[in-house]
């Protein structure tokens, strides 16, 4: 048999009608009947696979259904993950500005040397021609002008603006080589301690070297601190406003030999001369 006539009685068989019938197995009348070729099947067959294949691409491609079957983040969890990963940037360098402002208040409160302002009174850094000048008030607010980029600070008019948080005599004055960055002030015991300037309390507690202790967050990037009180007035978080009352002259803590105000002016971390913008003379 050659090969058309094989293929024409495939063809044949194929196309060959059969008749289905479904009968009641009770009484066996038909119930219903109708006639298919294989040809027919296939068709059919192949009509619902296209069915189902069409129908299951639409499924993943607009629903989740993809999920099941593809191990694939969709691109909303992309966009979460980018806007996640910069909110944790952000977060790790606020909590690193945190961390170095909590560093610089410790080394405040513990009279600690900054490395700026050891090399500024490192006399090492300077060149000795032998001379001798004279710093005035007038320097001093230079000074403080070219450190803030020619910002008008407080301290260009600083009689205008700070005022003395208590009057007296000045016992020990300021000298960062010997490790003392503010001024003694001997004055009456229990005595208000008035803020310099206004400001935010950001340190109000006891400390077992300078007894009580509160700490003003000023503009410009001030902060005085006021130690050995006897009590304090403000508390974490409170706002002062200039001469406002912040604590109570006194004699805490193991480094004093008697009722005063210990006073320090700070600004970037570098310890500035109170007697230099504050006069603290009855």
């Amino acid at each position: 048999m050659s090969t058309s006539e094989r293929l024409k009685s495939f063809l044949e068989r194929i196309r060959e009608k059969h008749k289905l019938h479904f009968t009641d197995d009770t009484t066996y009348h038909d119930k219903w009947s109708f006639r298919l070729s294989v040809l027919n099947l296939w068709t059919l067959l192949g009509l619902y696979t296209v069915l189902i294949i069409v129908g299951l691409s639409l499924l993943i491609k607009y629903t989740g259904v993809r999920d099941v079957f593809i191990d694939v983040p969709p691109v909303y969890s992309v966009t979460q993950i980018n806007s996640n990963s910069e909110r944790i940037d952000s977060l790790m360098s606020a909590t690193r500005s945190r961390q170095k402002y909590l560093d610089d208040l410790k080394r405040i409160l513990l009279d600690q040397p900054f490395l700026d302002s050891m090399k500024a009174a490192d006399d090492s850094l300077f060149v000795n021609y032998n001379a001798h000048f004279t710093k005035s008030k007038e320097d001093s607010i230079l000074r403080i002008k070219v450190e803030n980029d020619g910002k008008e600070t407080a301290a260009e008019s600083e009689f205008d603006f700070f005022t003395a948080p208590v009057r007296g005599t000045i016992s020990k004055s300021f000298n960062t080589k010997k490790g003392h960055y503010g001024v003694d002030v001997v004055t009456e015991n229990e005595s208000p301690i008035k803020s310099c300037l206004d400001g935010t309390v950001i340190f109000s507690s006891w400390t077992p070297d300078d007894g009580n202790v509160i700490i003003l967050q000023h503009s410009n990037d001030f902060i005085s601190v006021y130690k050995h009180c006897s009590s304090l007035l403000k508390v974490l978080g409170d706002k002062v406003q200039i001469a406002d009352p912040v604590a109570i002259v006194g004699n805490t803590g193991k480094h004093t030999s008697g009722p005063h105000l210990h006073f320090e002016l700070w600004q970037k971390g570098i310890p500035l001369d109170p007697q230099e913008f504050i006069n603290f003379k009855k």
